[in-house]
């Protein structure tokens, strides 16, 4: 079933929010699992330190800092391909509606860039509609790339534009360990969420109208 630009938006909308659920309860399971585990360091607490970790006492650092890492890493790399195939879709449907001979792979480059170079030449729609939320969600691109093709990691010269982005940031940060790596706080990718949903409202208002 073909969705028109409208339905597009709306879906893309409703998703987003049950990110938002998905990621609010997946701090929430860290928060409980970090005081779940100073429990078992109490002696009372013999059961559920054996049944739940094996009476280790060296998982402070993982369980409050390293594992939450990966889920907000991966959280990112969702979130980031979640945008991009919503203005791929976008592009798509505004083809079909509007009968247009430009397709969105006749537009050279790649991800977000070409669909917005697709809905402002081929569609006719002004970029940006809202600049420091498409400024958030092309920053988060940046991020993402960090975590998706170097495993967290930052290098000082090479990656000198995305450090930029993450001291820039106040939901971002960057340690130093065996070598440099990315951290991403926690309110982080709520913020995300929220550009890219006052971002597609402004493309769905745009829909709409047209």
């Amino acid at each position: 079933m073909k969705l028109s630009p409208v339905q597009v938006s709306s879906y893309f909308i409703q998703k987003l929010g049950s990110m938002k659920i998905f990621i609010e309860l997946s701090e929430r399971q860290w928060r409980e699992e970090s005081s779940s585990y100073e429990r078992s360091l109490v002696n009372e607490h013999e059961s559920l330190s054996w049944d739940r970790y094996g009476y280790r006492n060296d998982l402070a650092a993982n369980i409050n800092q390293e594992f939450p890492q990966y889920q907000r890493q991966s959280q990112l790399i969702m979130i980031v391909s979640l945008f991009e195939d919503y203005l791929n879709q976008l592009c798509v449907s505004f083809k079909a509606e509007n009968t247009l001979d430009v397709a969105l792979t006749d537009i050279k480059g790649s991800g977000i860039d070409r669909a917005k170079t697709y809905l402002k030449k081929a569609v006719g729609i002004p970029f940006p509609l809202d600049g420091d939320s498409w400024k958030k969600i092309v920053e988060a691109q940046l991020i993402r790339n960090i975590v998706a093709h170097n495993a967290g990691h930052l290098d000082e010269v090479k990656h000198a534009k995305h450090l930029k982005v993450v001291r820039a940031s106040d939901n971002l940060d960057a340690e130093v360990f065996a070598r440099l790596h990315l951290i991403i706080e926690e309110g982080y990718l709520l913020s995300l969420v929220s550009a890219m949903e006052r971002y597609a409202a402004a493309l769905h208002k745009v829909s709409a109208s047209g």
